[in-house]
């Protein structure tokens, strides 16, 4: 298991919020400090920064798992690749 350090990203329509974290690179979990800020609209995007400056993309419906790539069946015998949640238990991953 890896501990990665960094910054945690928030892109709102109305400005970013940036704070120190750490990503666990075996299971996906982000943890970062919590700031109180004020309404910035909109969530657009968040990610995770690591020293490197690599980026991993944060699953915004919970806010705690980086995004991984995962092959799902298509239409067909074709395969999709996608962006899915590291948390299996993410409400984002439910089926409709």
């Amino acid at each position: 298991m890896t501990i990665l350090t960094g910054s945690f990203v928030s892109v709102w329509d109305e400005g970013t919020v940036q704070t120190q974290g750490t990503l666990n690179t075996k299971t996906g979990e982000v943890t970062a400090k919590f700031v109180n800020v004020p309404d910035l609209g909109s969530l657009k995007r968040e990610y995770f920064e690591d020293e490197a400056e690599d980026i991993y993309e944060v699953c915004t419906e919970c806010h705690e798992y980086i995004l991984k790539s995962e092959m799902n069946p298509g239409i067909g015998h074709d395969l999709n690749e996608e962006q899915v949640c590291s948390n299996k238990d993410c409400e984002s991953r439910e089926e409709n």
